[in-house]
This record gives structure tokens, sequence and C-alpha cells, in this order.
């Protein structure tokens, strides 16, 4: 289900999306699934998000996605909480779904942790 309202998405917590995420002193960009981990309120125009890729875990940061079929992943995914980052809204292209709060729970406290 897409949330819209006047045409426009709705960007929340815990969404995963496709998004255009730049890497290498931003002169490059990869089509990649993040989730959004800032919160409602402070979505204006840049977004804070965790990326996610399908590569083992590296450290202790990185939170594996237990129910990654149901927030609409194709594989088993690790969100890099060590790499949040601002992105502008433009840069996200689709929403593939939402993470269980299981997940989003532990993607949070380990951000919590680290800032």
């Amino acid at each position: 289900m897409k949330r819209m309202r006047n045409m426009n998405p709705i960007y929340s917590q815990g969404d995963v999306w496709l998004a255009k995420v730049y890497f290498k002193m931003q002169e490059q960009f990869k089509h990649r699934p993040i989730v959004i981990v800032g919160r409602d309120i402070t979505i204006d125009i840049d977004i804070i998000i965790s990326p996610i890729t399908s590569s083992e875990p590296r450290n202790e940061f990185d939170v594996i996605i237990h129910y990654w079929k149901e927030a609409g992943l194709r594989h088993l995914s690790v969100a890099r909480t060590t790499k949040i980052h601002a992105v502008p809204r433009s840069s996200l292209i689709k929403r593939i779904g939402s993470l269980h709060e299981y997940d989003l729970q532990r993607i949070l406290q380990k951000c919590r942790t680290l800032f």
C-alpha cells in the first residue's frame, strides 16, 4: 500500500525505500535500499537514512534485518548504522515497504548508542 497525500509521498521512520545513494566523495551513486531512521517531525527537505546491504555484517553496529521479506527486501539484509546520513527527498525513488517493529527498534537502539 503506497501512502500518498496530495500526490506527495509521506515519509515515515521505518519505511524502506529504493534511493539514489552517493558514495566516494559524492561523485558516484548507486540505487540501493535504505531505511528512514529520522523521526517524522524532522523530515522536511532532507531525510536521515541508514543504507541497507545484502552483505555480511562488518561490526557490532550492522543490524541484521530479520523480517526482510515483510519489509519488501529481496534478500536477507543488514542496516549499516555507522553509515547514517541525510539525503534529499528527491533521492528517494520508490517505497518498498516498512520494517517490522522488532527490526526498527534494534536499528534505532544502535543509532542511539552511536549518536
